[in-house]
């Protein structure tokens, strides 16, 4: 493509005077960016001068439900949009909990030679177990395939303390994909429950968007005390009903209750999301 002259945009040729092309608005200095630049366009939509991630969260902290309705009544230009923010959020948790983890695996998990000749490492549960015992593999209840890969996997008592000194940080890592999972999910159940509403599944996720956010601030929040922990951990529900309260504009009486079936229902999914994360994370 030509240009005319200095003043034609780069990317689609338009007279561009400005700062920004008028026709696809794409900055029109040719100059390449600084490291600086780069880190302003990085916390740009987030941070900026308006502090939109500060707002945004408290926003969602304060008031139950409140960010989902002011995004589905159409007040969104001042927050950061649901997909970003719960992307930025985990993003930061993981990368936490991942620190908080190597810190502490290594004197939290010690194998000796006394619990590899018993037999007490045991993964999952007596029904369905994998245990290691004098050398070899125990499989009880298990597929035999699943069989064959701890046997590749763990067959000495080197990779077997090598496996379960990562365990906990490839669980956290598996699990943070298992979310993207989730999420969705918990938007059906919505749907499902609330389909007489006439809500879009949209609009639901925005909802399982906002909530999950909230659920890893307060995950992360129960990693700082016992007692701060127990408080968090008894904050879900309530969050949880109060927002669905305000969003949903249920009654007190259904909104406890879809909020219970629905909370029943996902923890069920979680734990089959548990289980499968750890598969994955011992034998991948």
């Amino acid at each position: 493509m030509k240009f005319r002259n200095n003043f034609d945009c780069r990317n689609c040729g338009t007279p561009a005077p400005g700062k920004y092309c008028p026709e696809c608005g794409q900055e029109t200095d040719p100059t390449p960016p600084t490291f600086s630049e780069f880190v302003k366009q990085f916390f740009g939509n987030y941070i900026a001068v308006k502090g939109s991630l500060l707002q945004t969260l408290w926003r969602l902290v304060s008031r139950p439900g409140a960010l989902t309705a002011d995004y589905l009544d159409g007040r969104r230009r001042r927050y950061v949009l649901p997909l970003r923010l719960y992307l930025t959020v985990s993003v930061i948790v993981f990368i936490i909990f991942g620190l908080l983890t190597s810190f502490t695996t290594t004197e939290m998990v010690k194998i000796d030679a006394k619990d590899l000749s018993s037999g007490n490492v045991v993964f999952f549960s007596d029904e369905h177990s994998i245990k290691f015992k004098d050398g070899t593999i125990e499989c009880k209840g298990m597929p035999d395939w699943l069989c064959r890969r701890a046997n590749a996997k763990f067959g000495s008592k080197a990779s077997l303390q090598m496996l379960i000194t990562t365990l906990p940080e490839r669980m956290i890592r598996y699990w943070a994909y298992a979310m993207f999972v989730l999420v969705p999910l918990y938007a059906a159940l919505l749907k499902l429950f609330y389909i007489r509403r006439g809500r879009t599944y949209g609009e639901h996720i925005v909802f399982a968007l906002h909530i999950h956010t909230l659920w890893l601030l307060l995950a992360l929040l129960a990693t700082a005390h016992d007692a701060i922990g127990g408080f968090a951990l008894a904050a879900m529900p309530i969050y949880t009903v109060l927002a669905l309260r305000r969003v949903y504009r249920d009654g007190w009486f259904k909104v406890v209750i879809r909020s219970a079936l629905i909370s029943l229902i996902y923890l069920v999914l979680a734990s089959v999301a548990v289980a499968v994360v750890a598969i994955i994370a011992l034998f991948a």
